[in-house]
This record gives structure tokens, sequence and C-alpha cells, in this order.
């Protein structure tokens, strides 16, 4: 039998391929790497992501009451405006025929 191990280019795992059977016979997962971040490290990344989560909620949080503002100022002007013109006869489907 002819047997021989090939290195996977995309996952980096060792193949072992039975070249008699065009199969492969088994795998090896490659090395997962060891993380390096300290402690300490990961702490400070974790109080920068939550002052970043905070500052998004508080930027939507404004967004969302200028806008309410602007809905609602919005609403008034048209309000106005119907209180001043006359309204008209609706339309019916038969009239349009």
């Amino acid at each position: 039998m002819s047997r021989f191990t090939v290195t996977c280019p995309h996952c980096s795992s060792l193949l072992e391929i039975d070249g008699d059977a065009q199969v492969v016979a088994s795998h090896t997962p490659p090395a997962q790497p060891r993380s390096t971040t300290s402690f300490e490290d990961r702490l400070t990344t974790l109080v920068k992501e939550k002052e970043q989560a905070k500052a998004k909620l508080a930027e939507a949080f404004r967004a969302e009451k200028v806008g309410a503002e602007l809905r609602e100022e919005k609403f008034r002007r048209l309000l106005e405006s119907a209180k001043h013109e006359e309204p008209s006869k609706p339309l019916k489907d038969i009239d349009l025929d």
C-alpha cells in the first residue's frame, strides 16, 4: 500500500492519503495556537468595548429623540395646515367611472 501525508493548503491539517484506494485514510487537525493575551490586556479591551457600546447606545437614544421631535413637529405643521383647509368630498369608486 502506498500511503503518504500532505498538508491541507486551506486549514493546515495533516491528511494521510491512501494512494491505492484514492481516499483520505485519516486526518490530524492543526494545533491551535495558544493565546498570549494577558488578563490585564483582556480586561482593558473589555473596558474599551463596554465604553464603545455605551457610546453607541447613547447615540442611538439621541438619534431616536431627535427623530421623534422631528416627527412631532411635522405632525403639528400638517395638523395646522389641515385645520386651515376646507375638507374635500371623498372620492368613491363609483365616481371614478
